[in-house]
């Protein structure tokens, strides 16, 4: 029997869309790489964030993607050297 059983409830969908990061009112470019009803990963383009960190995230405007803008909290760093991310919707 494997140890390696996958416990998420939600599926990923990979949904690659830039986005934005707004914490304590800076502003930082990032992009969205996968999607489910409770989360994403995303990649931040410039500045980091902390295991804690409440952010929000908005989603650019893109015809055939759904619009993002929700309120999260960063659960996990995925690659502190690539800026990859685990977040958390909070709404």
């Amino acid at each position: 029997m494997s140890g390696n059983k996958e416990r998420r409830t939600f599926i990923r969908v990979e949904l690659p869309i830039e986005c934005r990061v707004i914490l304590k009112g800076s502003v930082y470019d990032a992009k969205c790489l996968d999607l489910s009803a409770t989360g994403m990963s995303l990649l931040l383009k410039n500045g980091s964030l902390a295991v804690g960190d409440s952010i929000q995230v908005i989603s650019d405007d893109a015809d055939d993607m759904p619009h993002i803008d929700a309120q999260a909290k960063v659960v996990r760093v995925i690659d502190p050297r690539s800026c990859k991310y685990g977040i958390k919707f909070e709404e």
